[in-house]
């Protein structure tokens, strides 16, 4: 009795963990589409607008929720406030603080760590191509997961079962 209960646990135990990783790849996807939504309302914001920075982010904000709100919010209140911070100093910190939790990989968010190290640099032109790089990066990376999703969704959830 005790062994047929121990296998369904093991087997349950199993399955859950499948699905776990499976749902797992899903929401990195989801994330990064976020992430790319974000840097095209910016690039909109800086372009149509020619809104400085803080403007710039409280717009989007607008225009995002959860924590990615939380963190273009406190980036930009970090920016108004003034303090002598670097842009790149600031976008890392109120990223770190916002999106921590987020299932990203260590290279994803490593990149969007260093979001703010080239905007505000330089000019308008400047900020745009860095913001298309960044778009670009995403895109690739977007499309390179969901190649890589379907097979290896199936896989976790037959090695779990």
């Amino acid at each position: 009795m005790f062994r047929i209960v121990g296998c369904l646990l093991i087997i349950a135990a199993g399955t859950g963990l499948g699905f776990s990783e499976s749902l797992r790849l899903s929401e990195r996807i989801c994330t990064l589409e976020m992430l790319l939504q974000m840097v095209i309302c910016l690039k909109g914001e800086i372009s149509s607008g020619n809104a400085s920075l803080p403007d710039a982010f409280c717009g989007t904000a607008g225009r995002m929720n959860g924590k990615y709100r939380e963190f273009l919010i406190n980036a930009a209140n970090r920016m108004k406030a003034g303090n002598g911070e670097k842009l790149s100093q600031i976008c890392r910190e109120c990223a770190e603080a916002s999106l921590k939790k987020s299932c990203l990989t260590s290279g994803e968010k490593d990149a969007f760590f260093s979001f703010g190290e080239y905007l505000g640099y330089m000019d308008l032109e400047m900020q745009m191509r860095q913001l298309s790089m960044y778009e670009n990066n995403l895109e690739a990376e977007i499309l390179k997961r969901k190649a890589e999703v379907s097979g290896k969704k199936k896989l976790y959830q037959g090695i779990g079962i």
